[in-house]
């Protein structure tokens, strides 16, 4: 537990000498490292400048690297710890690779390119160029240092260089192991923190990727929502101008229809006025063909408020009865194509939604179905039949025209937008917007085919249930 607690100790006053103070995440890295280093290096040193002195005291008469170099070597470490620590990284950097380099080239000199520890640093002079400055400094580095010894070890074959031979016929002693497992501790030390941090810097950009990853599908998720709405918001406006559109294409129908219930009142009430000796009963007969022509007018009014209103307002309604309503719309436009509109089935369908939105339902598929009667070029008179039925908690709507049908390879494809079969009359948009009323608002679906009579045929199934 003591070791334990010595080791903490140890290494939280490392961490804290080491850490960085550089806001760049690359500097951040190199100067970590360097300040590891530099650190594990004055500690390394100090044992080497111990060791060299205790050699001197047991042996006076030693030859090896003078304790003056080894001690300035120590200072010039801790004067680099200083310069990195004031953020000048880069210039402590090659003042730390150079101080490694000075004492392996004097080694080299004097004793020879085959000097063991002077080989082991240069090792370590080529790690820290690819460590602490880049991967093609180190190559150059390395380039240069074999240059070097081929050079120099020719130059001292050859006599050019005196040798300081000494130290090949001396006994290879404990101090010289242990320097020279020093050496290689601290190549070591480099390796394991360069890995460390490697593999720190690979985890923080693999969670970095995983993080840009999950913003990435949020933001695809937030485009897509915020695609859906402003096409929800585009199909209801155009849903709205179509259906304005459409108003105005029969309104010519309406008001033709208007002037007739008008023209009845207006010649029921002349007879009234034109009466010299009025009689009750011709007077009242008068009186309630009037009212009935008011009546028609006002349901055809009301038709009409109903067909251009905006507002979505929920309420219970008949389905009958808001067909009965629609048809009066397009009286007159089904009488030009020379089409009977038939209307029957089950009137007690009823559904608490919006009815307006019902309304543009049977609006489109009639007048849908007007048109393609319209088209056929014939002179029999053309049919259109509504039919209402109730199965259990459905309510299905058909809507089935003997027009000119439609060709088996344009049917999936009616229900597209801007799709028509109209040429320069349609604007491709009754038939989608239809669709999307009964499947968004209505919360159903909506079908067409062509029967055994070639017979076009469109099914609303509405769900009662709401």
């Amino acid at each position: 537990m003591l070791f334990i607690n010595i080791y903490r100790y140890f290494k939280t006053k490392l961490t804290n000498l080491c850490l960085p103070r550089s806001d760049d995440p690359d500097i951040v890295r190199r100067e970590l490292i360097l300040n590891i280093l530099i650190c594990l290096s004055i500690v390394v040193f100090a044992i080497i400048n111990a060791i060299r002195l205790i050699d001197i005291i047991n042996n006076p008469q030693d030859r090896g690297l003078p304790l003056i170099y080894s001690l300035i070597i120590l200072l010039f470490f801790v004067f680099l710890y200083f310069l990195s620590r004031y953020k000048k990284t880069k210039m402590a950097s090659w003042l730390f690779i150079i101080i490694y380099t000075i004492p392996v080239i004097y080694c080299f000199w004097f004793w020879g390119a085959d000097l063991p520890a002077a080989l082991i640093l240069f090792i370590l002079i080529i790690s820290l160029c690819a460590i602490l400055i880049n991967s093609c400094t180190a190559l150059l580095c390395a380039l240069a240092i074999n240059i070097f010894l081929i050079f120099l070890t020719d130059l001292q074959l050859k006599g050019v260089i005196p040798l300081k031979n000494y130290w090949r016929s001396e006994n290879h002693e404990v101090s010289d192991a242990i320097v020279y497992s020093l050496l290689i501790m601290i190549i070591t030390g480099v390796i394991l923190i360069f890995d460390k941090q490697i593999k720190r810097a690979l985890n923080k950009l693999k969670t970095s990727e995983q993080a840009l990853k999950k913003e990435k599908g949020m933001l695809e998720i937030k485009v897509n929502e915020r695609t859906k709405a402003i096409q929800e918001m585009e199909a209801d406006k155009i849903s709205q101008l179509y259906r304005l559109a459409e108003f105005g294409r029969i309104s010519s129908g309406i008001f033709h229809d208007l002037i007739n219930p008008l023209t009845a009142i207006s010649l029921n009430l002349e007879q009234i006025n034109s009466q010299e000796d009025v009689r009750i009963g011709r007077t009242k007969e008068c009186l309630v063909r009037a009212i009935r022509a008011s009546s028609k007018m006002a349901d055809l009014v009301g038709s009409i408020k109903k067909s251009i209103k905006q507002e979505n307002v929920k309420k219970i309604f008949s389905f009958f009865t808001e067909c009965q309503n629609t048809l009066k719309l397009l009286g007159y436009q089904a009488r030009q194509a020379n089409t009977e509109i038939n209307l029957y089935g089950d009137k007690k369908v009823s559904l608490n939604g919006d009815c307006l939105k019902f309304n543009q339902i049977i609006t489109n598929l009639v007048s849908n179905s007007i048109d393609a009667c319209k088209s056929k070029a014939t002179n029999i008179q053309t049919k259109i039949k509504l039919k209402i039925k109730r199965n259990k908690n459905l309510a299905i709507i058909k809507v089935t025209d003997n027009g000119v049908g439609i060709e088996p390879q344009i049917i999936n494809r009616i229900f597209e937008p801007f799709f028509t079969t109209k040429d320069k009359r349609g604007l491709g948009l009754g038939l989608s917007s239809t669709k999307a009323i009964v499947e968004k608002d209505f919360k159903g679906n909506i079908k067409v085919y062509c029967n055994e009579y070639k017979q076009t045929v469109f099914v609303v199934k509405i769900p009662l249930l709401k």
